[in-house]
C-alpha cells in the first residue's frame, strides 16, 4: 500500500501486523512500528508519527535506522532540533560510516544554521556514496553553499540534484534559475 501511494490502507495494514505480532518478538514489533511511524509522517499525521516512533524506541533505543528515520523527519518539519541532534548522533554511534545518516546530522546542523558543520558532514555522506550519490544530497549541500554565501557552487550543485531526478524539492528548478534559496 505505501508504494501505491495508499497512505490510509498503509496505517490500517500496520496496525493489523502489529495487533498479531507477539509482544515478545521486540525485533519484529519494533520494525513494524517503525513502519507505522514512516506511514504516519507520510500521511503528514505528525503526532501520530512521532508517537509510534517513541514506541519504536521504547521497544529497542539502539535502532540506528529508527533513530535515523525520526530524527530526519524532525529536521525536515524544524521541530525538537536538539532531540533530532541527540537521536542523529546517536545514530552515528551506532553506524559512524553510513551516509544516509551523515546527511541527516548535516540537515539536522543546517536547520540549527551551523552551515560549516553541516557542509561537512554532506560532504562527508557525497564521499562515502561516490557516483550513487543521489539528488537530496546535492540539493541538501546546494543550501548549504548558497547559506555560506557560495552561491556559484550552490547552484552548481542543484543543477547535479535536478540531473539526478530533482529529488523532492519542489522548488529545485525555481533555485537554479534565480540562483536564490527558497525552502
Amino acid at each position: 500500500h505505501m508504494n501505491k501511494k495508499d497512505y490510509a490502507r498503509a496505517i490500517i495494514a500496520g496496525k493489523r501486523a502489529i495487533d498479531m505480532q507477539p509482544e515478545n518478538d521486540k525485533p519484529v514489533l519494533g520494525a513494524m512500528y517503525s513502519l507505522l511511524a514512516d506511514e504516519y509522517n507520510v500521511n503528514k499525521q505528525y503526532d501520530l508519527s512521532d508517537k509510534t516512533f517513541e514506541k519504536a524506541l521504547s521497544i529497542d533505543p539502539d535502532n540506528a535506522s529508527v533513530l535515523n528515520n525520526y530524527s530526519y523527519y524532525l529536521s525536515v518539519r524544524g521541530v525538537r532540533l536538539d532531540y533530532a541532534e541527540k537521536m542523529s548522533k546517536k545514530s552515528l554511534e551506532l553506524r559512524p560510516e553510513e551516509a544516509t545518516f551523515l546527511d541527516t546530522y548535516g540537515w539536522i546542523l543546517y536547520r540549527q544554521g551551523n552551515f560549516l558543520k553541516a557542509r561537512d558532514m554532506v560532504e562527508r555522506a557525497v564521499k562515502l556514496m561516490g557516483d550513487k550519490a543521489d539528488a537530496t544530497l546535492f540539493d541538501h549541500l546546494g543550501n548549504i553553499c548558497f547559506q555560506l554565501n557560495e552561491k556559484e557552487k550552490a547552484i552548481e550543485y542543484w543543477k547535479k540534484a535536478k540531473a539526478l531526478g530533482g529529488g523532492e524539492d519542489l522548488f529545485l528548478d525555481k533555485k537554479i534559475s534565480e540562483g536564490k534559496l527558497y525552502e
